[in-house]
């Protein structure tokens, strides 16, 4: 399954409209539509019936639905019983340390929908490849609260880099999207630490980040897009290699096939932008 052009995306309650009608009007790549820690387990039902009208309010403004689903099977089974499929993209399944829920959910949606695996706890690291290599994979996403709670550590501090880099590193070979950025997904007061740590997350290999807050999509937009010196380097490149090949110097430094695919890559980047 070829994953989507993802770069900013919006977390929203089920079936709470004022915040559903804030994330519509600030334009998400897509809206994660919570059924997990948003919902408390006594409006969980109600949330689940207010889940086709969400729904259908996204297909009209034309914006991507994820829905994130409960932990246990027996949930996730309810939560998919109430949900559109026509209308649907994608699923978040959280809390994976295996591949199983990505099979259950891809058993559920008749394996026609992606999915996305939260890694919660350092006991999925090891198995990141294999959820990668699920047919329906799309992304795996760092969920950085419960991680740095998992290690008793401030998710603001260096212990999300290397879960951060090992899930790029997994997504990477498949082209999924690399969801997160090593710091809390909380914070949306200090937007200058917030694109800080998006940037180093960038640095890692991380290629999209989900929001809790509107204010933040515009620090994301702003981190993944490349810059201007980026972007003159590409285009320097690019006119060398058209003339040069796939091997010569360009400010002292050796360029070769690999240096070249970046440049494009910045470039078609930018133009996105």
């Amino acid at each position: 399954m070829t994953p989507p052009n993802w770069t900013a995306l919006l977390f929203a309650p089920t079936g709470n409209d004022r915040v559903l009608a804030s994330a519509i009007r600030h334009r998400p790549d897509a809206v994660i539509l919570d059924l997990e820690d948003a919902i408390p387990p006594e409006a969980k039902s109600a949330a689940r019936a207010a889940l086709p009208a969400a729904q259908a309010a996204l297909s009209q403004a034309g914006i991507p639905c994820v829905l994130r689903v409960n932990a246990s099977l027996a949930t996730m089974v309810q939560d998919l019983a109430a949900v559109d499929l026509d209308l649907l993209h994608a699923v978040m399944l959280p809390k994976c340390t295996d591949h199983r829920p990505l099979l259950n959910a891809a058993d559920l949606t008749g394996g026609t929908r992606g999915l996305i695996a939260l890694i919660e706890n350092p006991a999925a690291l090891p198995n990141l490849p294999a959820m990668a290599a699920v047919p329906q994979c799309i992304g795996l996403m760092l969920g950085p609260e419960d991680y740095a709670t998992a290690l008793g550590a401030d998710p603001n501090r260096v212990a999300l880099d290397m879960p951060v880099a090992h899930i790029a590193s997994a997504a990477a070979p498949r082209g999924l999207l690399a969801v997160g950025f090593p710091g809390s997904i909380a914070n949306f007061r200090d937007l200058d630490l917030y694109a800080a740590q998006i940037a180093k997350g960038r640095d890692l290999g991380m290629n999209t980040v989900a929001a809790i807050h509107p204010a933040q999509l515009s620090v994301i937009r702003a981190a993944f897009a490349p810059t201007e010196a980026e972007r003159l380097w590409a285009a320097a490149i690019l006119a060398k290699a058209s003339t040069e090949g796939v091997l010569f110097q360009h400010d002292g430094a050796m360029v070769d096939a690999p240096v070249i695919t970046r440049a494009r890559a910045i470039l078609a980047a930018a133009k996105a932008q």
